[in-house]
């Protein structure tokens, strides 16, 4: 069997404040990060912008909570994981989250000071032992 390999690595600004809570007894946050991408078509230099909908466990979460805030650059590192569910009417939605395993903040954004906060999980595995099955009060459809 292949070792597969799963490692998302973005650069990028918070759309909104992380949303806290405790799941299992386990602190869980949820937040958002737009990525800008710039490249040139036709002699014409364009730039776009991806979201992407990201969740941190375990004391990663807490540093999260306390530190970041919308409109703040960070740079986070992790894996991609799908989560499915069935509505009560018989749907199938499914949608993929960056699992966050390390954070660090950036300059700029809503704090100007050049200190930067970055934190590692170590061992993420043990706050998110059914991470797929959790959804979203406000999960949309793509």
């Amino acid at each position: 069997m292949a070792n597969d390999l799963n490692k998302a690595i973005l650069v990028g600004r918070l759309t909104r404040e992380p949303e806290y809570r405790i799941v299992n007894q386990s602190p869980v946050v949820n937040f958002s990060v737009a990525n800008n991408r710039s490249y040139v078509s036709n002699n014409e230099k364009k730039e776009e912008t991806h979201f992407f909908d990201c969740v941190a466990w375990g004391k990663l979460a807490d540093i999260i909570k306390h530190y970041a805030k919308k409109g703040q650059q960070v740079a986070i590192e992790g894996r991609l994981q799908q989560s499915t569910w069935e509505t009560p009417e018989g749907k199938k939605n499914s949608k993929i989250r960056v699992f966050v395993e390390s954070l660090q903040l950036l300059g700029g954004g809503v704090h100007t000071d050049k200190e930067s906060v970055s934190y590692s999980e170590g061992n993420p595995e043990e706050y998110s032992p059914s991470i797929g099955n959790i959804q979203d009060e406000d999960d949309t459809v793509f």
